[in-house]
């Protein structure tokens, strides 16, 4: 029979036992280092949060209490833990052994980047390799938390899948011969679990490698600011600098790089031109730096038809704390993203794909996208006959570029594409694009329904938020409603999507191939929101079946 004592420890916290008890938490994107040393059988362990303050988007946790404590953040709990730790062994030890458990990617309620999880693990990594302590086993990453018992007196480590009612805070218990710190904070995250057979697995990640970042761009500020925000993402490395397109051509097959980071205007080749000439050579991701202005608007969007995957904003000094994070999770994103290289095909033979003469008119087809979803939408809604039913779209996108991509739409299909204005009628042979910078939601009216354009808060980090848009197609339109959810990053529409299943509509999910980048289609299939999977080029085929009386 074990009669360990049994130490339940939370966030923020870290428990070092000179006798042999089990230490026990629940780890969602969460890691934990387990530090053990077989010469004198005693063992500790710690529980952070965030990377380094630089991931700490909001001040408060969950319950609304502050993000003070350093422990929260793995760069100064692991260095704390191995100090202390050789503190209490007096140095004694000198084969210390590491085990990292957690950093799955269930971050949805902090709002935070779903790569949380992967950073958490890579920070330990680094760490650990700095302190020279070999990692002689891990249990990370996936799409569910953990709970874990560690036996201090062995270096055992005891890995289970935890669900929702797992995930809650417990009472911790202090040792007598333990290091015990912030004993009063509850856990700050609350566990979540796909809802089908796929989340019972869990993915086992032996290492973490670093993507290779090529920067050009013709500013030496720029430059250098880049590379010191991509520089403090432990999952980005970068490994050149070039001030123009021919420089760049020169350094891109010696220096191999997994992504590079494009300026639009530049002397001798703009990035437009050089991207190009680059991709059909080189099918290398590609991501714009753009000022977000309506000039750039035309160039961005004819980038993004020429294969780059995504556009950033051109950074400032002051919003290095701000954009930070968000710059390097969508180069992390970008970084492993499938290149499309552009098709060439005419306005005439694409209209000709499909025509029919029978369309269920009073369906509403509601479609949400984000990263490579606009070459994507272009793709589903050119294929369209010119007699459709109602649609609505969300695509993740700044309000400077909304427009123009709604133009650039309406000159491609055969129907009516415009950007949503608040009171729009939901109208046959018509598409509403979201407003950037806004969220579009849909209302009954006296003839249908109507659209709602409002300043509302983002929602699950984005304005126009798919969810927003889906949520309400749910409520008002129900069964008689088809939902589509394209490429892109994050798990944005998700929920929305299974909502409408759930409310009788009929679903689609694009399938991995086909994407850009396989996150929203992922996370939808994966909670059970999609009726049907398909690559790209099927879907407009199956919604015309799908719109046949």
């Amino acid at each position: 029979m074990n009669t360990e004592q049994l130490i339940h420890l939370n966030v923020a916290e870290l428990i070092i036992a000179e006798e042999s008890v089990v230490i026990s938490t629940i780890l969602g994107s969460c890691v934990s280092v387990c530090l053990y040393c077989p010469q004198s059988r005693m063992g500790g362990m710690n529980h952070f949060a965030l990377p380094s303050e630089q991931y700490a988007r909001t001040k408060t946790d969950l319950l609304g209490r502050e993000l003070r404590d350093e422990m929260y953040f793995g760069s100064t709990s692991i260095p704390f833990l191995i100090e202390e730790f050789f503190k209490v062994t007096k140095n004694s030890c000198t084969a210390i052994q590491a085990k990292i458990v957690g950093g799955a990617s269930v971050v949805e309620k902090l709002k935070q980047s779903s790569d949380i999880g992967a950073l958490n693990v890579a920070i330990a990594e680094k760490i650990l390799r700095e302190y020279g302590i070999p990692i002689v086993g891990s249990d990370i990453g996936g799409i569910v938390g953990r709970k874990i018992h560690f036996y201090t007196g062995t270096g055992r480590l005891r890995v289970a899948p935890v669900g929702d009612k797992a995930g809650k805070a417990t009472k911790n218990v202090s040792t007598k011969h333990g290091l015990d710190l912030g004993l009063e904070k509850p856990s700050l995250l609350k566990n979540t679990q796909a809802q089908n057979s796929l989340a019972c697995n869990t993915t086992k990640i032996q290492a973490t490698v670093q993507k290779r970042v090529l920067i050009v761009d013709d500013s030496k500020t720029i430059r250098n600011l880049l590379t010191k925000i991509l520089n403090q993402d432990p999952l980005l490395k970068v490994v050149g600098v070039a001030s123009d397109a021919i420089e760049a051509e020169t350094m891109i097959s010696r220096l191999r790089p997994d992504v590079i980071t494009l300026d639009i205007h530049m002397p001798k080749m703009d990035g437009v031109t050089f991207l190009e000439k680059l991709l059909p050579r080189m099918p290398l991701p590609v991501v714009m730096i753009t000022s977000l202005n309506i000039e750039d608007s035309s160039s961005v969007l004819r980038a993004l038809e020429l294969g780059a995957v995504d556009y950033i904003q051109k950074p400032q000094l002051e919003e290095l704390t701000l954009l930070g994070p968000l710059m390097c999770e969508r180069i992390r994103t970008a970084a492993s993203a499938r290149v499309k290289r552009s098709c060439k095909r005419t306005t005439k033979e694409v209209r000709s794909v499909h025509r029919t003469s029978s369309i269920n008119s009073s369906i509403v087809v509601a479609i949400g996208a984000s990263t490579g979803g606009t070459e994507a939408l272009k793709d589903v809604l050119v294929n369209l006959p010119e007699k459709i039913p109602p649609i609505v779209i969300v695509q993740h996108i700044p309000a400077v570029f909304s427009l123009a991509f709604a133009n650039r739409l309406n000159e491609l299909c055969p129907f009516k594409v415009k950007e949503a204005a608040d009171g729009d009628q939901l109208k046959p042979g018509c598409v509403l694009i979201a407003p950037g910078g806004k969220q579009m939601a849909i209302v009954p009216c006296s003839s249908g329904y109507k659209i709602r354009i409002t300043d509302a808060p983002p929602v699950n980090r984005h304005k126009p938020s798919v969810d927003y848009l889906f949520d309400s197609i749910a409520t008002h339109v129900g069964k008689k409603a088809i939902g589509i959810l394209l490429t892109g990053m994050g798990n944005d529409g998700a929920k929305g999507l299974l909502k409408m299943k759930q409310a009788g509509a009929r679903t689609i999910g694009q399938d991995e191939e086909s994407c850009v980048v396989y996150g929203m289609p992922k996370v939808a299939f994966e909670i059970g929101a999609v009726e049907e999977v398909h690559p790209l080029n099927t879907i407009p085929t199956v919604l015309v079946k799908w719109l046949s009386p």
